[in-house]
C-alpha cells in the first residue's frame, strides 16, 4: 500500500514538474523573442490609420521606415492623405530633421529629438515601450496590451490597446478618451524586420525624387476649414493673390476671435529648403511651429498660419489639427 501511495506521489511531482517547466519554456520564450525585437536594426511598418477630429473622420495610409545606420537611428514616416490625395514624408538623417512635401520638392528643417520626444501610434518603439510597460494579456494567437497612454498635443487621449501576434509583431493600436470612445484606429498591414536599408533610404533628396509627382495638386481642396471653433464662427473669407502665390484668409470672430492664412506650396525645379528657427510642435498627423502668437501648421503640401492674441498654443493646436477639406455645417 506505501508503495502505491508512494508511486502516486512521485508521479504527481513528476506532472508538476512537468508543469512548471512547460510554464518556464512559455515565459522564457517570451522574454527572448521580446529580447530579439529589441535588437532589431532595422524594419518597415505599414498601416492604416483613422483619427476622429470633432465627429470628423481623417484616414491616412502609413509607411514607417527604421533603420540603424552607422550607429545611428534613422527614421522616415510617409503620412498620405486620403481625402486631398497628398503625402507628407517626415524624415529623420545625419542632416537633421525634415519635413517633405515630395510633389512640390518642398522641405521644412527643425532641430528636434523627432521622433523619441513623444510616442507615436505607428512607430514600434512606441509599441514595444508600451508593451513592457502594461498588462499583458496572452490569447490564442499572441499578445493584446492594456493601459493608459499620453500622446504629446492631444490631452483627449487616455488609453491605449495593442495587439500583437506571437512573434510581437504589431497587429492593430486602438486609442480612446476618457468616455471610451475609440479616437485612433490603427490596422498594420505589413511589418517587415531587418531589411537591408542605406543612408539613401533616407535621403531627402531621394525621397523627393523616387515620390514626385505621384500625387495631384493640392490647391483644389482649398481652403480648409477648422471643425474645432471654439465658441466661434466664420466672419468672412477672402482670397489673396501675392507674387502668383494664392492665400485663402479665414476671419473668424465670437468667444475666440483668430484668422487662418492657407497656402498650397508651389512645385519646384531643385528641392526649396526652409529652415525653421522654432521648436516643431511633434503632432500624429503633421507638425506645427509657433512664433509669438502665430502657429504654423504643416500637412500635405499646405500650410496653414493661425494668428490669435485670445487662444493658448493648445487651443491652436486643436483648431489647427481640426482642418478639414470640406465646407462649414
Amino acid at each position: 500500500m506505501n508503495k502505491k501511495y508512494i508511486t502516486i506521489g512521485g508521479a504527481v511531482v513528476v506532472a508538476i514538474v512537468c508543469i512548471f517547466a512547460v510554464f518556464k519554456m512559455t515565459t522564457h520564450s517570451f522574454k527572448d523573442v521580446l529580447k530579439d525585437v529589441k535588437n532589431y536594426k532595422s524594419y518597415e511598418l505599414v498601416c492604416s490609420m483613422d483619427m476622429l477630429e470633432n465627429d470628423e473622420l481623417k484616414s491616412y495610409q502609413v509607411t514607417t521606415t527604421y533603420g540603424l545606420v552607422d550607429e545611428n537611428a534613422y527614421y522616415k514616416v510617409e503620412l498620405y492623405d486620403k481625402s486631398l490625395n497628398q503625402s507628407q514624408v517626415i524624415v529623420r538623417n545625419a542632416d537633421g530633421v525634415f519635413v517633405l512635401t515630395p510633389s512640390l520638392n518642398q522641405a521644412f528643417q527643425f532641430k528636434s529629438e523627432w521622433p523619441n520626444n513623444s510616442p507615436k501610434p505607428y512607430l514600434y518603439e512606441s509599441l514595444i515601450e508600451f508593451l513592457e510597460n502594461n498588462k499583458v494579456e496572452k490569447v490564442n494567437d499572441g499578445y493584446i496590451v492594456t493601459g493608459d497612454m499620453v500622446y504629446e498635443n492631444d490631452d483627449r487621449i487616455k488609453t491605449q490597446e495593442v495587439k500583437f501576434d506571437k512573434e510581437l509583431n504589431p497587429l492593430y493600436v486602438n486609442v480612446y478618451d476618457a468616455d471610451g470612445t475609440e479616437i485612433i484606429k490603427v490596422t498594420v498591414t505589413e511589418f517587415t524586420a531587418d531589411k537591408e536599408l542605406t543612408a539613401d533610404d533616407f535621403s531627402q533628396e531621394a525621397i523627393m525624387k523616387a515620390t514626385q509627382s505621384q500625387y495631384s495638386s493640392v490647391s483644389a481642396s482649398l481652403p480648409l476649414y477648422p471643425v474645432a471653433l471654439l465658441g466661434s464662427t466664420l466672419e468672412n473669407e477672402k482670397v489673396s493673390t501675392i507674387n502668383d502665390t494664392v492665400n485663402h484668409i479665414l476671419k473668424f470672430t465670437g468667444d475666440k476671435t483668430f484668422t487662418i492664412i492657407e497656402t498650397a506650396l508651389s512645385s519646384q525645379n531643385d528641392i526649396n529648403v526652409e529652415v525653421i528657427n522654432a521648436p516643431m510642435i511633434d503632432l500624429i498627423d503633421g507638425v506645427a511651429y509657433q512664433i509669438d502668437n502665430q502657429m504654423t501648421y504643416i500637412t500635405s503640401g499646405i500650410v496653414c498660419s493661425l494668428y490669435s492674441n485670445d487662444l493658448s498654443s493648445t487651443e491652436m493646436i486643436a483648431v489647427l489639427s481640426s482642418m478639414q477639406a470640406s465646407n462649414l455645417k
